[in-house]
């Protein structure tokens, strides 16, 4: 992993079945894939689950990423619950590869929390707190059906392009999104990555 020149962001992460159980091989593969995709920003770590640490060079991008993962180990409808359980840290890459560290410890191993992000601003630490717990509980609630919506959304599909897609009534698309409280999710996401970003350039 090359050194980062300029404030990046270390993600460190782990996919969780049930009960913290390891989650099966065939539903990782896409989300393995786009870890993949970052060549050696990618470090997976040892075992045969999906597990490891990314370090981003654009840390606007992390959350959003993190998202995209999501979505992909759980859009398929698999019956295998696959949580990701994440730690971002932001900084130089000494700083944000210990704060990422920390930040995972600090979700413990039971799941109530999935999701914790620190910076060196203890201020904006507090702020991002509140946001992550916010977006965990938003997206536990969220059903197999839900998450399969929200996937094709992410897309940019419309309500129809989805319905069509999914061989549902539009109707009952922009009810699963509506469910889901989808749009107070994205802003919650964005909100968080702004906090986020700013935190680390202090």
């Amino acid at each position: 992993m090359a050194a980062m020149e300029a404030p990046g962001a270390v993600i460190l992460l782990e996919a969780r079945g049930r009960r913290g159980t390891e989650p099966p091989a065939e539903v990782l593969g896409d989300a393995r894939a786009l870890l993949e995709a970052h060549g050696n920003d990618w470090v997976p770590g040892t075992g045969g689950g999906l597990s490891g640490s990314l370090t981003m060079r654009a840390p606007a991008d992390a959350f959003a990423f993190v998202h995209d993962l999501r979505t992909r180990l759980r859009a398929s409808g698999t019956e295998a619950r696959v949580h990701l359980a994440v730690g971002f840290g932001i900084g130089d890459e000494l700083v944000a590869a210990r704060l990422a560290g920390e930040a995972f410890r600090g979700l413990g191993r039971k799941g109530r929390f999935l999701t914790r992000a620190l910076t060196p601003d203890p201020d904006s630490n507090v702020v991002l707190g509140a946001l992550t717990r916010t977006l965990d509980t938003l997206l536990k609630g969220w059903t197999d059906a839900q998450w399969e919506a929200i996937s094709h959304r992410d897309r940019g599909r419309t309500l129809q392009q989805i319905g069509s897609e999914l061989g549902i009534a539009y109707q009952n698309v922009s009810k699963r999104l509506i469910a889901a409280r989808y749009g107070l999710y994205r802003e919650v996401l964005e909100a968080a990555s702004l906090v986020f970003v700013r935190a680390g350039t202090v």
